[in-house]
């Protein structure tokens, strides 16, 4: 992945909580392509993260780790899908349409997690996508997710 740029550092005028290298108070997560349809993310929680417990993520912060991958990943695949690099020509825009999040295991804050995704549809305006959170080893949280392509100017910079 060295010779790779994460997707979010490629979209321009990301400026998202989870997952945008143009806010400096967000989690900045970093996703990259494993292959054509499986992407990684690595994310090191810090102790502000934190559920009631001390030791534990927060469930809301699991949630936009996820969302944020997941809808990363489909924007890195609509501009694959257009035979483009990610950032070159007009913005992809994708949103999420739906997430749905189950729950396994809490989440140890001092651990690193992996967020593993697979697309497993293509069709229109949809992509879905399947997501594993993975902490020491055990899934802790599976999601599914699908994302709609959105015009451009559905953003307000």
């Amino acid at each position: 992945m060295q010779d790779q740029h994460a997707f979010q550092d490629l979209i321009p005028n990301n400026h998202c909580f989870g997952c945008g290298p143009d806010n400096d108070h967000g989690l900045m997560i970093k996703s990259f392509w494993q292959d054509e349809q499986h992407s990684v993310c690595y994310f090191r929680p810090a102790p502000h993260h934190s559920a009631g417990p001390l030791g534990y993520l927060n469930g809301g912060i699991i949630a936009t780790i996820i969302d944020c991958h997941c809808v990363c990943t489909a924007i890195a695949k609509g501009y694959q899908l257009d035979g483009r690099e990610i950032g070159v020509g007009d913005p992809v825009w994708f949103a999420t349409a739906q997430l749905d999040l189950s729950y396994k295991r809490p989440v140890d804050i001092e651990s690193e997690v992996i967020l593993l995704a697979r697309i497993t549809e293509v069709g229109g305006r949809k992509i879905r996508l399947e997501c594993d959170l993975f902490c020491n080893d055990e899934v802790c949280v599976s999601a599914r997710l699908i994302a709609i392509k959105v015009d451009a100017q559905w953003r307000s910079d």
